[in-house]
Formats: structure tokens, C-alpha cells, sequence
């Protein structure tokens, strides 16, 4: 049923009118939804200057050993050194934040307890210029494995 607003012969019905309007309303809806961003709000990610739990500071995690608990989960960087020895052999060494891990199975079994505690937490793999790439793709495996969201590869 159309109803007109004025009489004569330039006449306008109620659906003339309102097809502009619609399509206004359907671009804006458009260009809205491209134009928002789905990834989280900045205040709710990571910082250097987060505050830890009191249980992570103190280390008195349940059920953790105290050397396994990160007190600081703003980002945790991975080092991975190669050294040669004087006998020619090449040997990988890797460290969470400054703290020496003695073996692979060690760093995989870390990783596995930090995506535990939080798996959103951004893991920086930084291997050093002589490391074979292969052993940066073996970390960066290991940590997507244990479950984690955010690892980054530092590029140089």
C-alpha cells in the first residue's frame, strides 16, 4: 500500500523516499564493520608496567616450582645462542628472560608450564645471528605446541 504526501502530478510515495534512505543506512553499516577492528583493546594487552598477582612476586604459586614461575608475563624473550667449542662442536644454548635452561627438553617443558598460566602471553624468539634457522623453527614449534597464541621471531 502506497501512500502519498502530496497531491498533483509530482506525487512522492513512501517507498520512493525511503530506498535512498536505506541504502544510506546499509553503507554505513558496511564501512563500520570494515573499518572496526577485531583485535583486542589496547588497555587489555600485556605491558611492561603491568602489575604482577601477589602469588607470581612472591613465588608461592601452588603446585609450581618456585624457579618455574615467571614473575613477569609482559613479554618473555627467548634467547637461543650456538657456541663452538675448541673442538669444532657446535652446541645451542637458550635462556627465558635472561635465565640460563640447560637443555631443549627443559625450554619445551617451561613453555608448556608459562602457557599454562597464561597462553596469551607474547613469546620473542631472538636467535642470534650464528644460529641455524632450524632451531629457531624447532622453538617457535615447541611453543605453538604447547598451546601458546602470540610467539614472535625477532628478525634482524
Amino acid at each position: 500500500m502506497k501512500t502519498s504526501y502530496s497531491s498533483g502530478p509530482h506525487r512522492a510515495t513512501v517507498d520512493s523516499m525511503m530506498t535512498p534512505m536505506i541504502d544510506v543506512v546499509f553503507l554505513l553499516l558496511i564501512f563500520f564493520l570494515s573499518t572496526s577492528s577485531f583485535q583486542k583493546p589496547e588497555n587489555s594487552l600485556p605491558s611492561s608496567v603491568a602489575s604482577s598477582p601477589k602469588d607470581a612476586q612472591q613465588g608461592d604459586a601452588p603446585g609450581k616450582d618456585p624457579q618455574e614461575v615467571l614473575t613477569d608475563l609482559s613479554d618473555v624473550v627467548i634467547r637461543i645462542q650456538a657456541t663452538t667449542s675448541t673442538s669444532g662442536e657446535k652446541t645451542i644454548g637458550y635462556s627465558i628472560n635472561g635465565e640460563s635452561i640447560e637443555s631443549f627438553m627443559s625450554l619445551s617443558r617451561r613453555l608448556a608450564n608459562l602457557v599454562n598460566v597464561r597462553a596469551d602471553v607474547p613469546l620473542i624468539i631472538d636467535p642470534e645471528d650464528n644460529v641455524p634457522a632450524g632451531e629457531a623453527i624447532r622453538v617457535y614449534d615447541s611453543a605453538r605446541a604447547a598451546g601458546s597464541v602470540a610467539v614472535f621471531l625477532v628478525a634482524r
